[in-house]
């Protein structure tokens, strides 16, 4: 896994690309490149998006 808080660059490849969880499209090496994060039942929980448009978008619900 991708340390989210990280900046994505030069080692990410497809293959370890997040997903955006709104629009579905892999993030690469996006500045606009947006991380949700949340602590549930003990576990770091993370949702990518490629941008504040697709982040703005996201209904708020959280997968399970």
């Amino acid at each position: 896994m991708i340390d989210p808080t990280s900046d994505i660059g030069e080692d990410v490849d497809e293959s370890t690309a997040p997903t955006c969880h709104t629009c579905g499209k892999k993030i690469m090496q996006e500045p606009a490149h947006r991380v949700v994060s949340w602590v549930e039942d003990g576990e770091v929980e993370h949702l990518h998006f490629c941008d504040d448009e697709c982040r703005e978008a996201w209904s708020g619900r959280r997968p399970r």
